[in-house]
């Protein structure tokens, strides 16, 4: 991982730009809380299936976990099962997004101390078996507006692909916001119902110093066929955001996964 390279730097710039151009009519009338360019931390636990794993049990394991009442500083949770004979990543993954390290670290010393919390985890030990004590780490952000091309599907469900990627010789995160300004304006150029619904990108930073990539780049659809679409657009008419995006960096090829809501505090019983 390169030196100094920090989100919360990319997210900066991007906080300018709409500072400087949104109107005060705009600033008004947004009075909710916005999760574009807004740094998060995320986490990621790698789960694996036990003998006794179906879709509804492990919804029901779920369901149980959210009536807990869980923390105020958890901002949301997904579930990824693999979806790709090529990926590299061949297990589950679970991801929880937070405000803040120091935050995510106070929940999970709460967690690991409650009684309640053993039960729930020996209850569905043979549903599926998630390894918490060697959870991976990113600083995360949303460069652009998640719900721009629609809602995300009722059910919950829908399909994401994540490139692991390495700075180019001479590129920093000066660089990358610049490339991820000409991505926003290929994406600004699109009619709402190119890429077939639903679409969201995000970054992912790892804070592990060690980390062998700079960044992950996190793509979000309403489904698969939506995700074929979109990748097939991006080669087609990507242009100049494409190349100013290989420019920065180089990512390998995608892992791809179905995902699914496990928790929105917006819709708390969401199941």
């Amino acid at each position: 991982m390169k030196d100094n390279f920090k989100l919360s730097m990319i997210a900066g710039t991007f906080l300018l730009i709409i500072s400087c151009t949104v109107s005060e009519d705009m600033e008004e009338s947004s009075v909710a809380w916005d999760a574009t360019n807004y740094t998060m931390f995320n986490e990621f636990m790698e789960c694996s299936p036990g003998d006794d794993f179906t879709e509804e049990l492990m919804m029901q394991m779920i369901a149980d976990w959210r009536d807990f009442g869980l923390s105020d500083s958890l901002l949301g949770s997904w579930g990824y099962a693999p979806a790709s004979e090529n990926n590299t990543v061949t297990n589950g993954q679970w991801e929880l997004s937070w405000t803040s390290k120091e935050d995510a670290d106070k929940a999970w010393g709460e967690w690991m101390a409650s009684e309640d919390a053993k039960a729930w985890g020996d209850k569905y030990a043979s549903v599926l078996q998630c390894d918490s004590e060697n959870r991976n780490g990113y600083e995360f952000v949303f460069p652009y507006n998640p719900y721009n091309f629609g809602p995300t599907s009722e059910d919950g469900s829908f399909a994401a692909n994540f490139m692991p990627c390495t700075l180019n010789d001479g590129m920093d995160q000066t660089s990358l916001s610049n490339g991820l300004i000409a991505y926003n304006n290929w994406l600004d150029g699109l009619d709402s119902g190119a890429v077939g619904g639903f679409y969201a990108y995000g970054l992912y930073v790892p804070v592990d110093s060690e980390a062998e990539v700079d960044y992950w780049f996190g793509n979000f659809h309403i489904d698969m066929d939506g995700m074929d679409a979109g990748m097939a657009l991006w080669d087609e008419t990507g242009g100049t955001a494409k190349e100013a995006l290989e420019n920065t960096g180089t990512c390998a090829n995608p892992e791809i996964f179905r995902g699914q809501v496990f928790y929105d505090p917006a819709n708390p019983d969401f199941s």
